[in-house]
């Protein structure tokens, strides 16, 4: 049998594919060519040393109350079951 067709296609799906990525950040919408690229920070916004603080105490405090709240639902699985199953087996005798 032979194969030369699927060679050939693979070839041309190649060639094609080559061919968008040339054009891809010229033909995106709404981006200019090379926006993806460009590493010019001096759009992004400058913070104070006490936002960053305000932002790092918020984020642990936040945290912390996550954390607490996954240990409360892990301890209350851990008690509930059980009992919950004892409570079932003892309603079924």
């Amino acid at each position: 049998m032979s194969s030369a067709g699927s060679i050939q296609a693979m070839i041309t799906a190649m060639k094609n594919n080559a061919r968008r990525r040339k054009t891809s950040d010229t033909s995106m919408a709404g981006t200019q060519a090379g926006a993806l690229y460009n590493n010019d920070t001096s759009k992004t916004p400058q913070h104070t040393p006490e936002q960053i603080a305000a932002a790092k105490a918020a984020f642990q405090i936040k945290a912390q109350k996550e954390k607490r709240r996954r240990l409360k639902i892990l301890l209350i699985t851990i008690l509930g079951a059980p009992l919950l199953g004892y409570l079932l087996f003892e309603l079924m005798t």
